[in-house]
């Protein structure tokens, strides 16, 4: 550790001892040789007056004197009878240094007289006018002399054991040095030599203060028009002196100025020192000031002046600013000791102080600090200058608190004042972070070496609560946050990027949160090293629109990934899933927002799978359009695996779907009772292997395949009711506008009853019935075709005839039919088809229009057909045939308004008939 910089009091009382040392070895230098010349010349001087020295008196001066190895140069010497010797520009030269050292204008001494004749000295009274003290050449950086003091003027008066000093002043560069007062004698006897010691040098002497003094001088460099008064007292024969030690500005560093200060100190010698200083404004590094700085020192009795250290220092300052923060006032008590450094720290911040008391083992070199603290809205609306410079953070709009923070915390710091050993405990009220209610918080942290640990983060928030406990080490930068607790992570949003609020969004959580166990670990400023493993439970909650009654899932997460797995999700009726949802979101450079990448889903579900969208984030939409042909009665059970993946602001998707229902389900609007069918979405590819349904109690087997709108359908129809069929399709037409259709009466389709077995193979676009190019075949038994309007036309036209071999068919019943068909977009055409009855039998061909619902048909008629005994019928049907084929039948119109036409089949000529449609409550029953 480096050595501390002196204090600018210390340096300030240094350069005053410094300054009064070099004056008075100057003085003591002047009385000796106003006592050896004294001595020489007493008798002589008693019986003269006001005369000069003799020339041989002054070279014996001078001889006594260049044994101190110094020349005495002066103008004259005078005395006068009262006792004074007067020297006249008297001057000290060095020949071992090449330069006048001492030098003045006068210098005065009065001696007595009647203590010469005991052959004594007493000096009684000393002046010196304009003196000088020189730094001879070789020692100064210019190779100049240089005059360190000048204006040295002094006067005392000898009263008894004590001194008055009238004056006393000098000037030491730009110091002014004043002295006055009353000094105990005893202070400035020259102690005895021993008769060994070498005999003291005035060289040598110099060669020592020479340099301390130039240094001085380039120290007070620092100060603006300093100065320094001495008022010196003996009171029960006690030395003491009160110095007043002053500056307009002090340059302790480049960036450290102190205004103008003030040190007044009191010194009692060999008893007790005290000191106080005042400083109008201190300048201190990066922009950080101090007004009114106060500073009390007080030293041990019997110290001074061997031991510079006060026994307590006593500090205070108003008004300190420090990048952009006021502190109201600051104050400090400090007990230096021999083995321990003790202070007491107090900074008021606006209402709140903070308290710290402070240790320094000195042989150790460690500290430790014991802080006790409280932090409120106000506080934090202060440290917000310096959370922005820092962290480019605003902490007023970070948190906002309702009460004060308390702090405690106990730090051990190393000889690096780095904390070893750190240990802290905080408790807050109602506080908002980041928008975040807290209704209580607590927090206990420790810190060991690199490491920190804050072991219990206790939060509260309503019905929300738990712990969190937070670890970080300096070295390796890694952290670690473990939670556990019920807490709602919506409320946590603004801790966040935005893409944690777009992965929470339309979420609403019940007022207990979701009961969460996480283990997070990352390496500080690597996201990249992100992970995180837990489990999550909640009830009640609203999975935007879809109300769960429970849910459960394991995490694990990597930067920007986040897997659900071992996902349980109980909905509401009954309705449940579980399975895995991975998603991964990333940021896009080009407006700086987090977006979904991807995401991969396998479950099992029975969910209402139209909710899909409003659960799938940003491919809501396309999950819409994918989802959109399906509509049911009850959710149909689904097992899913799906793939999708954003490239270039499309999202690919590869999904296969496994449904199963047992209730109503329509796929593009065709109604089924029941549907089992495994689907495979590649993109804008749709792949139906296998679809299996059930309707009017028959089975439709069917598969499918779909590129963009196009589709290629093959179908087969078994025992399917054929009611049933007619309704399920005039619905399927009635969705798609069919003005017929949607005027068509589902109780008059359902009665036609019957079974109709059916194929086809095709292709067209999807949802427009009539883009079908295909064909197959069908065969409809058991049916009650007489509720068709067409063959009660039929059968009003035959009986018209009055034909005596028709007289049997009162009317005409058919149950039968069949025949091969093709599929020509809106035009389906018929063949070879057959329609039969117990007596009659119509062989038929012609087109249907689905769109316009016209129909052109030509039928041959057989009326005396037998259909009732399955072996002989078909032997006894040919000559009957050859002799009962006698209409050919043309039909047109629409399905619901027919038009009938009678041809006879062997001269084409038409059958004039006026028929009657029959109503419908007489058609006969069936057979």
């Amino acid at each position: 550790m480096s050595k501390p910089r002196k204090g600018p009091f210390r340096f300030a009382w240094r350069s005053a001892c410094q300054s009064c040392k070099a004056l008075f070895q100057w003085c003591y230098s002047v009385l000796v040789l106003l006592l050896v010349t004294a001595t020489v010349f007493a008798a002589y001087v008693a019986t003269l007056d006001d005369i000069p020295v003799p020339n041989f008196i002054i070279r014996e001066l001078q001889s006594q004197i260049r044994k101190k190895g110094v020349d005495l140069r002066m103008e004259g010497v005078r005395f006068q009878p009262n006792g004074r010797i007067i020297f006249e520009k008297p001057e000290l030269y060095s020949p071992e240094l090449g330069s006048t050292v001492v030098a003045a204008s006068s210098a005065v001494a009065k001696i007595k007289l009647s203590h010469l004749a005991f052959g004594s000295i007493s000096v009684d009274e000393l002046r010196l006018s304009s003196g000088r003290f020189v730094i001879p050449a070789m020692l100064t950086p210019s190779g100049e002399p240089t005059t360190a003091i000048r204006s040295i003027n002094f006067e005392a008066t000898r009263r008894g054991q004590r001194w008055n000093i009238d004056y006393a002043n000098c000037v030491i560069g730009d110091l002014k040095l004043a002295l006055s007062g009353q000094l105990d004698d005893s202070l400035i006897q020259l102690p005895k030599t021993k008769p060994d010691a070498p005999k003291p040098a005035i060289s040598q002497a110099i060669l020592k203060i020479a340099p301390k003094v130039a240094q001085v001088q380039k120290e007070l460099k620092r100060l603006d028009s300093p100065f320094c008064t001495i008022e010196l007292s003996v009171l029960d024969k006690q030395q003491s002196a009160e110095i007043h030690i002053g500056t307009k500005q002090l340059r302790v560093s480049p960036d450290i100025n102190i205004h103008n200060i003030v040190v007044r100190a009191q010194y009692t010698v060999d008893s007790q020192l005290s000191a106080k200083v005042y400083a109008h404004r201190a300048e201190l590094p990066r922009n950080s000031k101090a007004q009114n700085v106060h500073l009390h020192a007080n030293w041990p009795t019997n110290t001074p002046p061997k031991q510079l250290q006060p026994s307590s220092i006593h500090f205070s300052a108003t008004k300190l600013t420090h990048r952009g923060i006021t502190l109201p006032s600051l104050y400090a008590e400090v007990e230096p000791g021999t083995e321990t450094h003790r202070a007491n720290l107090q900074f008021s911040f606006p209402d709140r102080p903070i308290v710290a008391q402070v240790a320094y083992d000195i042989a150790t070199k460690t500290s430790s600090v014991d802080l006790t603290a409280q932090l409120d809205s106000a506080t934090l609306a202060m440290l917000n200058p310096i959370a922005q410079e820092l962290a480019q953070q605003d902490v007023t709009e970070l948190a906002n608190l309702e009460r004060a923070i308390d702090l405690h915390a106990v730090a051990e710091l190393d000889e690096a004042y780095k904390p070893s050993h750190v240990e802290a405990h905080a408790f807050a009220g109602p506080t908002s972070v980041l928008g975040a209610s807290i209704d209580y918080a607590s927090a206990h942290a420790t810190v060991e070496g690199p490491q920190i640990d804050i072991h219990s983060i206790r939060l509260r928030s309503g019905e929300q609560q738990g712990v969190i406990k937070i670890g970080y080490n300096l070295d390796t930068l890694l952290r670690r946050i473990l939670v556990e607790g019920s807490f709602d992570p919506t409320m946590i949003n603004g801790w966040f990027k935005p893409w944690w609020t777009a992965m929470w969004d339309g979420m609403t959580f019940p007022e207990e949160g979701m009961l969460t166990y996480l283990d997070s670990q990352a390496i500080f400023k690597r996201p990249d090293t992100v992970f995180v493993t837990g489990i999550a439970h909640v009830r009640d909650l609203d999975l935007r629109g879809i109300p769960v009654e429970e849910l459960r899932t394991r995490i694990f997460s990597l930067f920007h990934y986040v897997d659900l797995y071992e996902l349980e999700l109980d909905a509401a009726d009954g309705q449940l899933a579980i399975g895995e949802i991975q998603f991964h979101m990333d940021r896009d450079i080009r407006d700086e927002k987090d977006k979904l990448t991807g995401i991969w889903i396998e479950a099992l579900s029975t969910l209402d799978v139209k909710n899909a969208p409003n659960i799938l984030w940003e491919i809501a939409e396309e999950s819409a359009k994918i989802l959109e042909p399906y509509c049911y009665e009850l959710p149909p059970f689904i097992s899913a695996r799906s793939s999708s993946v954003r490239h270039q602001d499309k999202y690919l998707n590869d999904i296969d779907l496994q449904l199963e229902t047992e209730t109503g389900f329509t796929f593009y609007g065709f109604p089924f009772d029941s549907l089992d069918a495994f689907v495979h979405i590649d993109d804008d590819v749709i792949d139906i292997p296998r679809a299996e349904a059930y309707l009017g109690g028959g089975k439709v087997n069917a598969t499918a395949f779909i590129i963009g709108d196009g589709l290629e359908v093959e179908a087969q129809l078994d025992q399917v009711g054929f009611g049933q069929a007619l309704n399920a399709t005039n619905t399927y037409f009635a969705q798609d506008g069919s003005e017929t259709a949607e005027g068509m009466d589902p109780e008059r389709l359902l009665s036609f009853g019957g079974q109709i077995d059916a194929q086809f193979v095709g292709e067209g676009l999807l949802g427009d019935p009539v883009s079908f190019l295909g064909g197959g075949d069908f065969s409809i038994a058991e049916a009650d075709f007489g509720s068709f309007r067409l063959f009660g036309l039929l059968s009003s036209a035959i009986n018209a005839l009055n034909l005596p071999i028709l007289k049997h068919l009162t009317t005409l019943e058919f149950s039968r039919a069949k025949s091969p068909y093709q599929v020509e977009r809106d035009i389906v055409r018929f063949t070879d088809g057959e329609i039969d009855g117990p007596g009659a039998s119509i062989k038929t061909k012609g087109t249907y229009n689905i769109e316009t619902d016209v129909l052109d048909f030509t039928a041959r008629l057989f009326p005396l057909r037998n259909n009732k005994v399955p072996v002989i019928t078909p032997l006894l049907n040919l000559p009957l045939d050859l002799f009962s084929n006698i209409f050919e039948i043309s039909v047109g119109g629409t399905f619901g308004d027919p038009k009938l036409s009678l041809f006879n089949s062997n001269t084409k000529e038409r059958i004039e008939a006026d028929p009657t449609t029959p109503s419908r409550d007489h058609r006969p029953a069936r057979r």
